[in-house]
């Protein structure tokens, strides 16, 4: 046996290549499957967005998942001139001065709205509605927390009702008292 130094005998150099090659195949495996969750979380991320509308026989807002994936509805508060109401019965009642004769509703609240589905939130018939409902809807509050199929949150806020939304992501989604929106 000769006193080479190790690096130079074959057994040493192989053992090297082998542990190098191996860190470079789980660097290289740990990296591919970061982009594929990245991927995959972005092919099914939903997207909700509110809508007023206002037609000749109802008016009414819309919850729109404009997304590629479901949004699963974890969580809405809606509030009238920052004071917490639990129904759209309430809400009418401080908009509209008064409760509608006749409405329809919907709860989104623990429920999934699938990509591409609207959903109306609530009808009223048109005729009546006051000449300045813009004005007095804008005093409604609305967040909507909402999760995709991988356990990623967001929250939507529009502090005009269908005005104007912002988004952002959150760890979860808040818990808030029992309503039947």
């Amino acid at each position: 046996m000769t006193d080479r130094p190790f690096w130079r005998q074959p057994e040493w150099v192989i053992t090297l290549v082998t542990v190098v090659t191996s860190i470079a195949a789980l660097t290289l495996g740990a990296y591919t499957a970061q982009l594929q969750r990245r991927h995959d979380s972005a092919s099914v991320w939903p997207h909700l967005e509110f809508g007023i509308t206002f037609a000749q026989q109802t008016s009414g807002m819309q919850v729109s998942n404009s997304g590629v994936g479901p949004a699963i509805v974890q969580s809405v508060a809606v509030s009238v001139d920052g004071h917490s109401v639990r129904s759209w019965p309430e809400v009418f009642e401080l908009v509209l001065d008064t409760s509608p004769p006749k409405y329809s509703s919907s709860s989104v609240t623990d429920h999934v709205i699938r990509a591409g589905e609207t959903v109306n939130w609530f009808q009223l018939p048109t005729n009546i509605l006051p000449p300045d409902i813009q004005a007095r809807i804008a005093r409604v509050a609305i967040e909507v927390c909402y999760a995709s199929v991988y356990d990623e949150h967001w929250i939507v806020t529009d502090v005009h009702a269908g005005q104007r939304s912002a988004w952002r992501n959150v760890e979860r989604c808040p818990t808030v008292g029992r309503s039947d929106f």
